[in-house]
This record gives C-alpha cells, sequence and structure tokens, in this order.
C-alpha cells in the first residue's frame, strides 16, 4: 500500500497532475475576474440592454466556432501525436491549422459584415444592432485564430504558459470591459471585446515562436491537408450544429419572449460557464494525454476515470456552493434582473452532466470516433430547442429563460447517458478482445 509520501511525489512527478495544475491554475483567476466584470458590466448596462450584448456576443460566438472547423482540437491532436514520432512535421502542421483557420473565419467575418443589416431586422428584431454587428465582425478573425492556437500549445503540452496569458487576459478583461462599459455603454462592452481578444492571439502567437522546435524539415515530409480535413470535418458539423441550435434558442427567447429573458439567460450561462471552466480547460490537457497514449489502453482507461471523477467531484461542489449562494448573487445583479435565482439554479446543476459528457468527447475524439460523436449532439442540441420551442408555447413566453435551462438540463442527462453507456459497452468488448 503506497504512504502519503509515495503518493505525494507520484503525484509531483505525473505529467497528467501537473498540466491539469497549471490548466486550472490560470483560468481560474481569469476566469474569475472575467466573472466579476460581467457582473459590473451586466449592472451598468441593465436587463434589456445586456440582453442585446448576450445575443450580439452569442452571434458572434456561434460563427466563431464553426469557423474555427474543429482545428483548435486538430491542432492539439496532431500536434502531441506527432511531437516526439515525427518532430519535423510540427511545422507544417501547425502552418496549415493556422492557415486553414484564416481561410474559414476569414469568409465568415466578412459575411457578417456585409449580412448586419439582415441579421439585425428580420433574426434580432432590433435594427439599431445593425452597426454593432459591423463593429465586432473582425473579433471572429481574431478569436478563430486564437482557439486554434489555444490548441496548438495544448498539443505541445504548454498548459504553464496557456495559464500565464489567461491570467494577463482576466486582468485585462476587467479592466478595459469596465472602464469603456461605463463611459461608451453597448459600443464600449463590445470594442473591449475586440481588444483583450487582439491582445490574446497576441500573447499566443509568442508563446506558439518560442515552443516550437527548430527540427530540419524535408520537402518530402508532408502533413496531407486532406487528412487535417477528414478529422476536423465532422467535428466542425458537431459544433456548427451546436452553435446554430444555440443560437436558434436564443432567437426563439427574442422572438416568443423578451430580450429581459435573453439578459437572464445571459447572465445565468455566466456562472454555468464558471462551473464548466475548470473541467473545460482540461479537454485539451485531456485529448493532448489520450492522443499520446492511443497505444497504451491501461493508460487510457486510468486517465478517463481520474478525469470522470474529477470532474464530477469539481461540478457538484461549485453547483452546490453557487445553488447556496444564489439569493446573494441574484442580488448583485440588481432588481431589474428578478427571477435570475431560479435560472442560475437549474443552469449549475445541468454542468455536472455537461462535464462527465466532455470527458467522454474528448476519448471519442482520440480514437477519431468523430462522427459517431456528431450523431450523439444532434440528439442532444435537437432536444434542447425542441423542448424549450414547446415550452414557450406552452407558457405564452413567460418564463423563456428559464424554460430554456429546463430543457438543457433534461438534454444533457440524456446525452450523458447515451454516450457514457455506449463507450462503456464498447471499451468493455475492446477489453475483451484483448
Amino acid at each position: 500500500m503506497l504512504s502519503i509520501q509515495e503518493l505525494k511525489v507520484r503525484l509531483i512527478r505525473s505529467k497528467l497532475v501537473n498540466d491539469s495544475f497549471w490548466a486550472i491554475f490560470g483560468n481560474v483567476i481569469g476566469k474569475g475576474l472575467s466573472l466579476l466584470s460581467a457582473i459590473i458590466i451586466a449592472r451598468i448596462l441593465g436587463k434589456d440592454v445586456y440582453g442585446e450584448f448576450g445575443i450580439i456576443t452569442s452571434t458572434i460566438g456561434t460563427i466563431l466556432i464553426f469557423s474555427n472547423f474543429g482545428l483548435n482540437y486538430t491542432s492539439t491532436k496532431y500536434i502531441a501525436e506527432h511531437q516526439i514520432a515525427k518532430p519535423e512535421l510540427l511545422t507544417k502542421i501547425i502552418k496549415a491549422c493556422q492557415n486553414l483557420t484564416l481561410i474559414f473565419s476569414g469568409i465568415s467575418t466578412i459575411t457578417l459584415f456585409f449580412s448586419a443589416d439582415y441579421v439585425a431586422v428580420s433574426l434580432l428584431n432590433s435594427p439599431k444592432l445593425s452597426f454593432p454587428l459591423r463593429l465586432v465582425a473582425i473579433s471572429i478573425l481574431i478569436g478563430s485564430v486564437c482557439r486554434t492556437q489555444e490548441g496548438i500549445l495544448a498539443g505541445f503540452g504548454k498548459f504553464k504558459e496557456l495559464a500565464k496569458v489567461n491570467t494577463v487576459i482576466g486582468f485585462a478583461t476587467f479592466i478595459f470591459g469596465i472602464i469603456l462599459t461605463y463611459f461608451y455603454k453597448l459600443n464600449g462592452a463590445l470594442i473591449a471585446l475586440i481588444l483583450i481578444k487582439a491582445l490574446y492571439f497576441a500573447l499566443l502567437r509568442y508563446y506558439i515562436s518560442r515552443s516550437t522546435p527548430s527540427v530540419p524539415t524535408h520537402p518530402t515530409n508532408k502533413i496531407p491537408l486532406k487528412e487535417i480535413l477528414q478529422f476536423s470535418t465532422p467535428i466542425a458539423l458537431q459544433e456548427a450544429f451546436y452553435s446554430i441550435i444555440t443560437y436558434a434558442t436564443g432567437l426563439l427567447l427574442v422572438q416568443l419572449s423578451t430580450y429581459g429573458e435573453v439578459g437572464l439567460s445571459s447572465a445565468a450561462v455566466y456562472w454555468s460557464a464558471l462551473i464548466l471552466y475548470i473541467p473545460g480547460i482540461l479537454r485539451n490537457v485531456i485529448l493532448s494525454h489520450l492522443s499520446a497514449n492511443l497505444n497504451n489502453n491501461k493508460a487510457r482507461l486510468r486517465i478517463l476515470r481520474l478525469i470522470l471523477l474529477f470532474n464530477f467531484g469539481v461540478t457538484l461542489l461549485l453547483s452546490l456552493t453557487i445553488f447556496f449562494l444564489s439569493d446573494y448573487i441574484a442580488a448583485t445583479y440588481g432588481n431589474n434582473f428578478s427571477g435570475l435565482r431560479d435560472v442560475i439554479n437549474i443552469a449549475v446543476f445541468t454542468t455536472i452532466f455537461t462535464s462527465m459528457s466532455n470527458v467522454y468527447a474528448q476519448a471519442y475524439m482520440s480514437e477519431n470516433k468523430n462522427w459517431l460523436m456528431l450523431f450523439f449532439r444532434i440528439i442532444r442540441d435537437g432536444l434542447i430547442f425542441i423542448i424549450t420551442y414547446t415550452l414557450l408555447k406552452e407558457n405564452n413566453g413567460v418564463n423563456g429563460a428559464l424554460s430554456l435551462a429546463k430543457s438543457a438540463l433534461w438534454a444533457n442527462i440524456l446525452f450523458l447517458l447515451l454516450m457514457g453507456l455506449v463507450y462503456e459497452l464498447k471499451l468493455k468488448n475492446k477489453t475483451k478482445i484483448s
């Protein structure tokens, strides 16, 4: 039996534990400051304008995720796989992933810029939002490249460097976000968003240049773009479907409810995102380690079980904490955000099921089971939209944010059961064969 001292030594020497520590350390500080700034910004703008801010950032986020085309995860997997075996391919992998990101995100940025009037009038029912949409269109390009850069650093295992970057971004978000919103309201909040993404891009680029090894390359050593696209396509379709459905449910609140309900939903999402941030930042850690151990089923199983247990414990603890503090949390937003407590309480418990399903998602991805994951995601995201639409119709748009939160909870429970059951049965069959 291991002594406490021996266990301590093993944990210190474990690369998985060290990578996880740095991933958590920097992001907790960064996300905490971002959340604090979000609360202050919400108070400055008020529920309705904050709802407009939420739908704009949701529009950008939806397009950004799709325009990245899954290249954040692709870059992590390919760099982690080839870092030791074929280091001469790393520069080509980085160049290919970044060039593809620029192409997809550039097209998306231009499309939104010229279609801003249509989006504002036909989808958002608010013509005045056309200028803000054009203003932040450039953040799609910058943000998408940043996502790929995150994946590159994760593939190199540079989680300490990512922690430093996210800490700086957290402080920048707090300072620029509050100051610019206070003086320039909605447009100020959006300008701050662009400035922060630009800073994030510069910091990530600096660490990538320092992390890329100087290994001689040869013209015959190539990584086919076709291979990268084949891996990325089902991931891109997963994220596209998720983004479209998430955005569509937001539009349901705009069309069938009010911008106030969008504001409540946006505020609650920040708290669920806070809980998911710790498990979420480990997604690239998990993918990196699982991809590096493709031929070691014992190590893969140990990593999977450890992260499942960790995610469950962390999300349960944080969900309970926020649940018991929800009255106080809702009060910090002001009287204008009445009804926020109930939405937060449901949203935070949804994170337990989401965080655990994310672990299985990385396991599927590391084994190139991306098309199967697409099938599961279509079921989950489709259910969220259908249930939300049904509840909004039944309640005549009343308590729209609460309806959306309930839909997400039910759909994510089913999603976890489906993914976990299929993977565990597949794992048992694989163990019998081996």
